[in-house]
Protein backbone atom coordinates (compact mmCIF):
# COMPACT_ATOMS: atom_id res chain seq x y z
CA UNK A 1 0.00 0.00 0.00
CA UNK A 2 2.88 2.36 0.75
CA UNK A 3 4.30 1.84 -2.74
CA UNK A 4 0.90 2.41 -4.37
CA UNK A 5 0.44 5.64 -2.40
CA UNK A 6 3.93 6.92 -3.18
CA UNK A 7 3.97 6.03 -6.89
CA UNK A 8 0.31 7.02 -7.53
CA UNK A 9 -0.26 4.81 -10.56
CA UNK A 10 -2.68 6.00 -13.26
CA UNK A 11 -3.95 2.42 -13.38
CA UNK A 12 -2.90 -1.02 -12.27
CA UNK A 13 -3.77 -4.54 -13.36
CA UNK A 14 -4.50 -6.24 -10.06
CA UNK A 15 -5.64 -9.78 -9.47
CA UNK A 16 -6.42 -11.81 -6.40
CA UNK A 17 -3.85 -14.59 -6.03
CA UNK A 18 -5.02 -18.13 -6.66
CA UNK A 19 -2.78 -21.22 -6.66
CA UNK A 20 -2.07 -22.73 -10.08
CA UNK A 21 -1.80 -26.51 -10.10
CA UNK A 22 1.71 -27.71 -10.89
CA UNK A 23 3.47 -24.48 -9.92
CA UNK A 24 5.95 -24.31 -7.03
CA UNK A 25 3.82 -21.63 -5.34
CA UNK A 26 0.75 -23.89 -5.31
CA UNK A 27 2.68 -26.55 -3.37
CA UNK A 28 3.70 -24.17 -0.57
CA UNK A 29 2.11 -24.84 2.77
CA UNK A 30 2.20 -21.20 3.94
CA UNK A 31 -0.65 -19.96 1.71
CA UNK A 32 -2.49 -16.84 2.84
CA UNK A 33 -6.06 -17.95 3.54
CA UNK A 34 -8.79 -16.48 1.29
CA UNK A 35 -10.51 -14.79 4.25
CA UNK A 36 -7.31 -12.76 4.76
CA UNK A 37 -6.31 -12.31 1.11
CA UNK A 38 -9.69 -11.02 -0.14
CA UNK A 39 -10.00 -8.06 2.27
CA UNK A 40 -6.37 -7.12 1.54
CA UNK A 41 -7.02 -7.23 -2.18
CA UNK A 42 -10.20 -5.16 -1.78
CA UNK A 43 -8.29 -2.46 0.16
CA UNK A 44 -5.60 -2.36 -2.51
CA UNK A 45 -8.15 -2.13 -5.31
CA UNK A 46 -10.03 0.72 -3.59
CA UNK A 47 -6.77 2.64 -3.13
CA UNK A 48 -5.73 2.15 -6.77
CA UNK A 49 -9.18 3.21 -8.01
CA UNK A 50 -9.20 6.35 -5.83
CA UNK A 51 -5.74 7.42 -6.98
CA UNK A 52 -6.57 6.62 -10.62
CA UNK A 53 -9.72 8.77 -10.43
CA UNK A 54 -7.70 11.68 -9.04
CA UNK A 55 -4.93 11.24 -11.62
CA UNK A 56 -7.36 10.90 -14.52
CA UNK A 57 -9.02 14.21 -13.67
CA UNK A 58 -5.80 16.20 -13.84
CA UNK A 59 -6.11 16.74 -17.62
CA UNK A 60 -9.82 17.56 -17.66
CA UNK A 61 -10.55 20.52 -19.94
CA UNK A 62 -7.27 20.27 -21.85
CA UNK A 63 -6.74 19.26 -25.45
CA UNK A 64 -4.73 16.04 -25.80
CA UNK A 65 -3.72 13.98 -28.82
CA UNK A 66 -5.44 10.61 -29.10
CA UNK A 67 -4.53 7.70 -31.37
CA UNK A 68 -7.89 6.38 -32.55
CA UNK A 69 -8.04 2.59 -32.17
CA UNK A 70 -11.62 1.51 -32.87
CA UNK A 71 -15.32 2.22 -32.92
CA UNK A 72 -16.58 2.31 -29.33
CA UNK A 73 -18.08 -1.08 -28.43
CA UNK A 74 -20.93 0.48 -26.42
CA UNK A 75 -21.86 3.37 -28.72
CA UNK A 76 -21.17 3.18 -32.47
CA UNK A 77 -21.40 6.97 -32.79
CA UNK A 78 -18.17 7.20 -30.77
CA UNK A 79 -14.58 6.13 -31.37
CA UNK A 80 -12.08 5.03 -28.75
CA UNK A 81 -8.59 6.48 -28.66
CA UNK A 82 -5.49 6.26 -26.45
CA UNK A 83 -3.75 9.23 -24.94
CA UNK A 84 0.02 9.40 -24.44
CA UNK A 85 -0.42 8.23 -20.83
CA UNK A 86 -2.32 5.14 -22.11
CA UNK A 87 -5.70 6.28 -20.77
CA UNK A 88 -8.65 5.86 -23.09
CA UNK A 89 -10.87 8.62 -24.42
CA UNK A 90 -14.23 8.13 -26.15
CA UNK A 91 -15.46 10.84 -28.50
CA UNK A 92 -17.72 11.37 -31.55
CA UNK A 93 -16.26 10.01 -34.76
CA UNK A 94 -16.38 7.23 -37.32
CA UNK A 95 -14.19 4.48 -38.77
CA UNK A 96 -12.30 6.94 -41.02
CA UNK A 97 -10.47 8.19 -37.89
CA UNK A 98 -9.04 4.77 -36.94
CA UNK A 99 -5.25 4.89 -37.02
CA UNK A 100 -5.13 8.70 -36.98
CA UNK A 101 -3.92 11.12 -34.32
CA UNK A 102 -6.76 13.44 -33.32
CA UNK A 103 -6.71 16.43 -30.97
CA UNK A 104 -9.46 15.90 -28.38
CA UNK A 105 -10.76 18.23 -25.66
CA UNK A 106 -11.26 16.13 -22.52
CA UNK A 107 -14.72 17.05 -21.24
CA UNK A 108 -15.48 14.38 -18.62
CA UNK A 109 -13.22 12.26 -16.38
CA UNK A 110 -14.51 8.82 -15.37
CA UNK A 111 -11.68 7.34 -13.30
CA UNK A 112 -9.98 5.19 -15.91
CA UNK A 113 -11.12 6.97 -19.07
CA UNK A 114 -12.27 10.31 -20.48
CA UNK A 115 -15.10 11.49 -22.68
CA UNK A 116 -14.16 14.19 -25.14
CA UNK A 117 -14.85 16.25 -28.23
CA UNK A 118 -12.60 16.32 -31.30
CA UNK A 119 -10.88 19.64 -31.99
CA UNK A 120 -10.48 19.69 -35.75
Amino acid sequence: MDVVRKVRYDSAFTFLYSPRTGTPAAAREDQVPPEVAKPRFDRLLREVQQIAAERCGRDLGTVQTALVEEIDSHDPSLVTGRLSNNLMVHFPGDARLIGHLVPVRLTEAHGFYYMGQPEF
